[in-house]
């Protein structure tokens, strides 16, 4: 069994359990401005939101591939080197802080700042509307700052290769349609509390990936023993 097979999983589970936290908020007011426009235009609603959200998920798999390629090249594929290790250790560390942050324990709302261009760029988008538009202001929607993606491309990064590391944000994507999907329907969400406690559940989730990266890099190191269940190594 490929040990990568879990941590897709964790991937594709905290997409979906961020978009019903986290994005709901960030996002879902922008998901639901591009469903009000779209009547008002006379266009039908589900192509155009499945182009918006595929460009979305475009722009996650090429930044992935960008990660996964540089992982590649510090040694993070298979078994890890002196040097994939240390990386391995330093990747673990930023996933736990980024987790935290989401259990309410660190400002991770300071790293998402600074996408100015990027929503002066969606306000033209939506402006334009259109075809070009949705696919424009889905592209860009994939480029803004967000703490959750970050988490999910420092874990691909471990994936040691562009197409593994892709192939994780596809699915890290694919998790945050659905209720992104149901808003921008217009059947609308969650409460905020609701949405508090599935932002924290991804943030546990994304701690224990981080924990597992760690160990990863410290058993490369020497410091730990290896953990195996069957085929699979853990760290």
């Amino acid at each position: 069994m490929d040990p990568d097979i879990g941590m897709y999983g964790v991937l594709l589970l905290s997409g979906l359990l961020g978009s019903l936290g986290h994005c709901l908020g960030m996002c879902g007011p922008l998901v639901m401005m591009v469903g009000l426009q779209l009547p008002a235009r006379g266009l039908a609603a589900w192509p155009y939101h499945l182009l918006y959200h595929g460009a979305r998920i475009a722009v996650y798999a090429l930044l992935g591939a960008v990660v996964g390629a540089i992982g590649s090249l510090l040694g993070l594929g298979g078994q890890l080197s002196g040097l994939g290790s240390v990386v391995s250790l330093l990747l673990g560390l930023g996933v736990v802080l980024l987790g935290l942050g989401y259990l309410g324990w660190l400002p991770v709302g300071r790293l998402e700042g600074g996408g100015d261009w990027v929503s002066r760029g969606m306000s033209r988008a939506l402006q334009q509307g259109g075809l070009l538009g949705v696919v424009l202001l889905g592209a860009l929607n994939g480029l803004l700052p967000c703490g959750l993606v970050y988490s999910a491309l420092l874990v691909t990064a471990s994936t040691g290769g562009p197409l593994p590391a892709a192939l994780g944000m596809l699915l890290f994507g694919a998790g945050t349609i659905p209720a992104l999907l149901v808003v921008g329907l217009g059947a609308g969400a969650l409460s905020a509390a609701a949405r508090q406690r599935l932002s924290r559940l991804a943030g546990v989730l994304i701690v224990l990936v981080g924990g597992q990266l760690l160990l990863r890099g410290l058993a490369g190191l020497g410091v730990v023993s290896h953990l195996r269940l069957g085929d699979v190594v853990l760290w």
